[in-house]
């Protein structure tokens, strides 16, 4: 009899914490809709963006080369320093090549035999044609013959010195030892110290970089973007550059270059870009200086927009839960637009509409009444 007792009494207990149990849930989930926090819709303007990582360089660098090979004699700029067209910047001290002197000396030897023989020559006609033996025409072709024998000897003697200076007297400012600019400009960038050796460009050598010049007034932004950003940009779109020693002040720029073939890198196909800078007065770049470009894919100005958080989904479609005038929440499907990772374009609800938050985050909850007003 006992036991049977205390099995009605273990089945009652049972059915009571099952009913409460039930209870509980029930009541858990339908409690006061008062107690979420609630968050309107706002309008504004949405920008989905691309962020190119990259620098500032010159929109054109010019490389000043020489066209001797010899040793740097003296340098007469600095690095930072401006300069013009035609100012001498160093000059070289050409090493003699031995077979090349050798044979401006055979030839000054050679030079001079002929002219000896031309002068003999002349001197004979001369007496000739005093005497009235030859004509004025002979004599005057022998007086020519030997003036160029002398000329001969002359541009021997020049081409001797070239070969082993460099240069020639009378000649020093066009001697390709002197290295002059070739354009208006900053000296970025001096590679090279006295007594360094160079070489000369050529077919076959791209030759010694004595200098850098670039003017600094026409600077572009070059970077590179991801594949899936390239396909959404065009030139003549405009960036805004953020220079990172220049943190305050943002500088705008346009596309000017996509490149037509990407490159991967660490497993992503990157594209290069280029883009002009407008550079506003009283603002000194330098060159080099590491740069991040903001590209505006798209945008949406003056739409309705919810916080992505607030976006639930059923069947992938997704919804808001809207409050309803007795505190209740309903369900409602909306679509969806354009996102910039914080906000998402939305359609289906009015700006009135309060959406509940239904992951409330402490932020959410520091906030309080201001979340549900807005």
């Amino acid at each position: 009899m006992k036991k049977r007792v205390f099995k009605i009494v273990l089945f009652v207990i049972f059915i009571f914490l099952l009913l409460f149990s039930i209870w509980y849930v029930i009541k858990t989930n339908t409690q006061s809709n008062a107690k979420f926090m609630t968050e309107s819709p706002i309008e504004m303007t949405i920008q989905q963006k691309s962020v190119a990582t990259g620098k500032i360089n010159p929109k054109e660098k010019i490389e000043i080369k020489p066209n001797i090979s010899g040793i740097i004699k003296e340098i007469y700029v600095k690095e930072g320093e401006e300069v013009k067209i035609g100012q001498l910047l160093a000059t070289i001290r050409v090493v003699p090549v031995v077979s090349s002197v050798n044979a401006a000396m055979q030839s000054i030897n050679s030079m001079k035999i002929q002219l000896d023989n031309k002068k003999k020559m002349f001197d004979r006609q001369t007496l000739l044609y005093d005497e009235g033996v030859i004509s004025k025409q002979e004599y005057e072709n022998s007086e020519t013959e030997y003036k160029m024998a002398q000329q001969t000897l002359l541009q021997a003697q020049k081409e001797y010195d070239i070969a082993r200076t460099g240069v020639t007297p009378g000649l020093e400012n066009l001697a390709s030892i002197q290295i002059r600019s070739t354009a208006n400009g900053l000296v970025l960038e001096i590679p090279v110290e006295v007594g360094d050796q160079v070489i000369e460009a050529n077919t076959f050598n791209a030759g010694t970089t004595i200098a850098s010049i670039a003017d600094i007034n026409k600077m572009i932004f070059e970077g590179k973007v991801d594949e899936s950003d390239a396909g959404k940009m065009h030139e003549g779109i405009p960036l805004k550059i953020v220079i990172g020693a220049i943190q305050d002040k943002d500088i705008e720029g346009t596309l000017s270059f996509i490149s037509p073939q990407g490159k991967e890198e660490n497993g992503a196909v990157k594209y290069e870009i280029k883009a002009d800078l407008a550079i506003p007065s009283g603002i000194n770049i330098r060159a080099g200086y590491s740069a991040n470009a903001e590209v505006i894919l798209s945008e949406r100005k003056n739409i309705l927009a919810v916080r992505e958080a607030l976006i639930q989904y059923e069947d992938e479609k997704p919804f808001v839960e809207v409050q309803q005038p007795d505190g209740k929440f309903k369900k409602v499907f909306v679509k969806l637009g354009l996102s910039d990772g914080l906000y998402v374009e939305v359609a289906g609800i009015t700006k009135n509409d309060k959406i509940k938050i239904w992951n409330s985050s402490d932020e959410d909850k520091s906030k309080g009444e201001m979340g549900k007003q807005r």
